[in-house]
């Protein structure tokens, strides 16, 4: 599969902005294709974004979206990667 058919788009709320800055926890949440599994999902997002990827977590929206929470190594902050993805 195609990265870009893969990642649908960065998802940005109240919640998500505190998981990129005030806690410090160094994720950012993304909507997924509902049929791509964790290794795809980690392999496209690296590949899009040329960052390195520790953990991927996955839900189902009440609405049927697939969403993923991705933590980034520590080497590649989250801040950066909003800020470039134009969420702030």
């Amino acid at each position: 599969m195609d990265p870009y058919d893969i990642v649908i788009k960065p998802v940005f709320s109240e919640a998500v902005y505190e998981l990129i800055v005030d806690s410090g926890q160094n994720k950012l949440v993304f909507e997924v294709n509902r049929r791509s599994n964790k290794h795809q999902i980690k392999q496209a997002l690296e590949e899009m974004y040329n960052i390195r990827i520790t953990k991927v977590n996955t839900l189902i929206t009440p609405y049927g979206k697939k969403r993923a929470i991705v933590t980034l190594a520590p080497e590649y902050p989250a801040i950066d990667l909003a800020a470039e993805l134009n969420l702030f």
